[in-house]
């Protein structure tokens, strides 16, 4: 079979250095064809102004000879894309999106995609109705502990849902560097829980299979940086089933790295998942051993670049393509988490508890 045309949408992202090195381990199925960014410097220089820490500063110096367009619309009437991994900021995201959906390329898009639910929920519409397959890089639903712990909830074995819970505490504004485009609330739209926190919330929807129907919050940016985002921010929310959520996230270790995990505690047990993917799941035992703890560990293969996780989003989207059906994660679910996301920067701003919006 022929390989596929890859174009990267978007040079100056914390992430794209680590996503070219990802489509670079599907090189029998994917080729980078094109290259774009509306910054000129970009093509020159090859790398973000800053850049995951795990990941490459900068594209190899054999993507000097991959062509670079500026011009969204010379990039697709050009170079004849089927996919394109979109690696924008979240101001710029959805309107590329939108035009390269329309243009029937197929889609990755770096989390979480828009500023706001109304902006995502516009590219995505956009997207189902050009008949494309967007795969969104909501990577934790492609870990083997996460999904492992959904079967455990939809089995039955949890039992019905009372409470969950979302902690994690990553590397400070400081490590980080306050110039970073994911402090900017123009560019970004929100800070640590717009940034990192749509995992978990994602992963806390896709577990439960409920919707979250209130939330309150409390917010704050203590880090003494000239930033105009939270660095610290805590949620309490209601589930449609009643059950009670808590998330708490921070922007506040002295290195590189982060620590936390998500729980779901049920009448019949209780499941935690830690960043690693590792489970610990407590419950029911025998007659002899009431209470059974079973703890999970899993090994991964290492790939460069974003990682196992950014081959496995990839692979699932050739999969999708090749089987017509939806990616494991979708904008459509991207755009819940951005539901709850609204509501929470509207709770902490306001003091009140506030509805989150329906689809």
């Amino acid at each position: 079979m022929s390989k596929l045309r890859v174009g990267i949408v978007g040079l100056e992202h914390y992430h794209a250095t680590g996503w070219v090195e990802s489509v670079e381990q599907l090189a029998d199925r994917l080729e980078i064809v094109a290259l774009y960014d509306p910054d000129a410097a970009l093509g020159e220089r090859l790398a973000p102004t800053h850049s995951d820490p795990h990941l490459s500063l900068a594209l190899a110096p054999s993507y000097r000879a991959v062509p670079f367009e500026t011009d969204l619309d010379a990039l697709i009437r050009t170079h004849q894309l089927d996919l394109a991994v979109v690696t924008l900021p979240p101001v710029a995201a959805p309107d590329a999106v939108a035009r390269l959906a329309q243009a029937g390329i197929h889609l990755v898009v770096d989390k979480p995609g828009a500023r706001t639910a109304a902006d995502a929920e516009r590219a995505f519409s956009a997207a189902r109705a050009a008949g494309v397959k967007v795969a969104v890089a909501l990577t934790k639903r492609l870990g083997r502990g996460w999904q492992d712990a959904r079967a455990m909830v939809t089995s039955g074995r949890l039992g019905r849902l009372f409470s969950t819970e979302a902690i994690f505490v990553t590397s400070s504004v400081r490590v980080r560097d306050p110039a970073n485009q994911i402090f900017s609330r123009e560019k970004s739209g929100g800070g640590v829980l717009h940034w990192l926190g749509v995992h978990d919330l994602d992963i806390l929807l896709w577990l439960t299979g409920d919707r979250v129907v209130e939330v309150q919050a409390m917010a704050g940016t203590v880090n003494g940086e000239a930033i105009d985002v939270e660095d610290v921010i805590s949620l309490a929310m209601r589930y449609a089933c009643g059950a009670i959520g808590t998330v708490h996230y921070a922007y506040a270790l002295p290195r590189p790295g982060g620590e936390g995990y998500v729980a779901l505690r049920g009448s019949g047990g209780s499941v935690k998942v830690f960043p690693n993917g590792n489970l610990t799941w407590i419950g029911a035992g025998s007659a002899s051993e009431p209470l059974m703890v079973q703890e999970t560990t899993y090994t991964t293969q290492s790939f460069p670049g974003y990682g196992a996780a950014g081959v496995a989003c990839l692979d699932d989207l050739l999969r999708a393509i090749a089987e017509d059906r939806d990616p494991i994660a979708t904008g459509e679910d991207v755009t819940a988490a951005l539901r709850i996301i609204d509501a929470a920067y509207e709770a902490a701003m306001t003091g009140r508890r506030v509805p989150v919006a329906a689809p």
